[in-house]
């Protein structure tokens, strides 16, 4: 074989690889639901027979008071670890414990993971739907964590059907604004600096 008809065919090797390559967060179930987390004190009692990461623990959603498992796949390990985030307590009643509400992994940065959330719910209200990208940040204490949307968003123009010809697309993006950030306060293992701190 030439070395040209060699340097080609190592070339689209390459190309053909970096293409097909795939993420963990792109193989996900379109719906989990886990056992064990029936209990909070079981779940604690399962965190501490293990020696955790940082991002693994009890979360509780700030400003609305669900109550979320961080763990990871145990078939999964170093910079492919894959984390699940499993409802232990929900503010919705029709939403069961053990519902996986969404997966992370790590990024090349040190506290920050690449996350899928789910961001809405079936019609039947069981079932959580619409995977959504995220960047989970862990504070630098370890006692919060921030979810920011990022990509763009997609709205219908369905008054654009009325002028069809004025208009070609009906579909608009939306760039999320910056602001737009949820978090978690970290319940278990206590963190060094409590929420509330107690004056004596």
């Amino acid at each position: 074989m030439k070395l040209s008809s060699l340097l080609i065919f190592n070339f689209s090797f390459l190309i053909f690889n970096s293409i097909s390559a795939r993420g963990v967060l792109d193989d996900l179930p379109a719906f989990e639901r886990l056992q064990g987390y029936e209990s909070v004190q079981a779940v604690k009692q399962r965190l501490a027979a293990s020696p955790l990461h940082e991002i693994e623990g009890l979360w509780e959603m700030a400003g609305e008071g669900s109550l979320m498992a961080i763990e990871r796949d145990p078939s999964t390990d170093g910079a492919a670890t894959l984390y699940r985030m499993i409802i232990v307590r929900g503010a919705s009643l029709s939403l069961r414990e053990g519902t996986v509400m969404g997966y992370l992994t790590p990024t090349s940065q040190r506290g920050r993971y690449d996350a899928r959330i789910y961001s809405a719910l079936s019609d039947d209200h069981t079932r959580l739907t619409d995977l959504t990208r995220n960047v989970v940040s862990l504070g630098d204490d370890g006692s919060r964590i921030e979810f920011k949307p990022y990509g763009r968003k997609l709205r219908f123009n369905w008054w654009r059907l009325l002028l069809p010809y004025m208009y070609r697309t009906l579909i608009t993006p939306l760039e999320r604004p910056r602001g737009d950030i949820d978090g978690c306060i970290r319940v278990y293992p206590a963190p060094a600096n409590p929420l509330n701190p107690r004056y004596l």
